[in-house]
């Protein structure tokens, strides 16, 4: 899921109508027998008593229940565990065309035990599966999601933490997002390019002034490009991405600057000055220059859908996919055309940017269908949490390796 990720998921078809709800029902009935026959011989090889965990008797309703919450809570590497046990892993790691999607908010078929899993590792730091577990407000005692009721009519309350397609994207997501747009960068280009991912919006325009000042310092004079996608600010979750040209020695301006944003309302979008703010406040200029905010230059894009209107379930939370396409799309540019991003407009610019994003847009300027964006964000979302099970697996490979290369010392030592 490295640079691939974003070429091959133009490719992906959607092909969840080809598997059917009797094939997903069987799948998660087999997984949810796996987990509790695992849950039954950790029981059995007596770490700790079913007494001492929750005060039950009953060990098959202890199983069914109380158990999978216990487990996470005696092991440290609980998941890691699962992970171990192939049947879990298989099931937790399909791919998404043996996943069975429900109606028209694509809500994916979970296994019972496969919802707990998720929403129990979540409360643990870097255990998070994205966009596949319930906000902690939404679980109840075993880890299961509860569905909060409108006391009004009885209904069920729609919000967007409820949908797999409208939950936000965590740090583990944006990280994964992040290593992928790094990956990109690392090829030989004519402009060295770096990428940054630190922090809110502000903090990573002075992290590019920090590194374009070190750069300067070590004897550095070509240009430098550096791509930034981030969080607007602590009271704005809404993300942004942007595309500074630093010279290293002149630290204090940058050449150019161009925010993309992933709605382009018709008119100077709501952003602008707050934006503006940030770049005068890293990039101060001398009392009787003109602010550097003043290169500011447009490069949004009409991609994401506005909410006005919009049920809940069908609410457009995905401008963390569409970032990140725009910051691969123009680190290909770089690459592709230097003097294009140094001195070409920026309608040029963004012809070529969205001409590089292939998952949105079927020409240059020109979106795919709605339905179509919106089917391959659910395909992305599911791949980040795929992404992100690989991750935890091979963390764990990585530690046991340590382990039997500290014990293979030690055995030496003493011999």
């Amino acid at each position: 899921m490295a640079s691939g990720a974003f070429a091959s998921i133009s490719t992906l078809e959607f092909r969840h109508t080809d598997y059917t709800l009797e094939q997903a029902e069987a799948a998660n009935d087999a997984f949810d027998l796996a987990v509790k026959q695992f849950l039954r011989e950790w029981i059995e090889q007596g770490t700790v008593s079913t007494k001492s965990l929750e005060e039950s008797d009953d060990v098959e309703e202890f199983i069914e229940h109380g158990a999978l919450r216990s487990f996470f809570k005696y092991r440290d590497d609980a998941f890691e565990r699962l992970l171990e046990h192939e049947p879990i892993a298989s099931h937790l790691l399909r791919p998404i065309d043996e996943v069975y999607f429900l109606g028209d908010a694509y809500e994916p078929l979970l296994a019972k035990f496969e919802k707990r899993i998720y929403n129990i590792a979540a409360q643990r730091e870097h255990l998070e599966v994205p966009f596949r577990y319930s906000p902690p407000s939404r679980q109840g005692t075993h880890g299961d999601t509860i569905q909060l009721i409108d006391t009004s009519d009885g209904q069920p309350r729609e919000d967007i933490g409820v949908y797999f397609g409208t939950r936000r994207s965590d740090e583990t997501a944006l990280a994964i997002l992040a290593h992928q747009l790094r990956w990109e960068a690392m090829a030989a280009s004519e402009m060295p390019t770096h990428v940054i991912t630190e922090g809110y919006m502000h903090d990573s325009l002075q992290r590019v002034r920090t590194l374009t000042e070190q750069l300067g310092e070590q004897g550095n004079t070509q240009p430098h490009c550096f791509v930034i996608q981030r969080r607007h600010a602590a009271d704005d979750r809404h993300l942004g991405a942007a595309l500074l040209i630093m010279d290293p020695q002149q630290p204090a301006l940058p050449q150019r600057i161009i925010f993309c944003d992933t709605l382009k309302p018709g008119q100077q979008p709501p952003w602008w000055n707050k934006f503006k703010h940030k770049i005068d406040v890293a990039f101060p200029q001398p009392d009787g220059h003109a602010p550097a905010s003043d290169r500011l230059e447009d490069g949004a894009v009409k991609l994401q859908r506005l909410h006005d209107g919009v049920p809940v379930r069908h609410q457009d939370i995905d401008c963390a996919f569409y970032t990140a396409s725009m910051g691969r799309a123009l680190i290909q540019l770089v690459k592709a055309d230097a003097d294009l991003i140094l001195y070409g407009s920026i309608d040029a610019i963004v012809d070529q940017m969205t001409a590089r994003m292939p998952e949105y847009y079927e020409q240059p300027n020109q979106p795919k269908e709605p339905e179509v964006v919106r089917k391959v964000n659910v395909i992305r979302r599911w791949n980040t949490g795929w992404q992100a099970l690989k991750n935890l697996m091979q963390n764990r490979l990585t530690d046991l390796v340590t382990q039997l290369s500290v014990s293979s010392e030690q055995a030496l030592e003493y011999s």
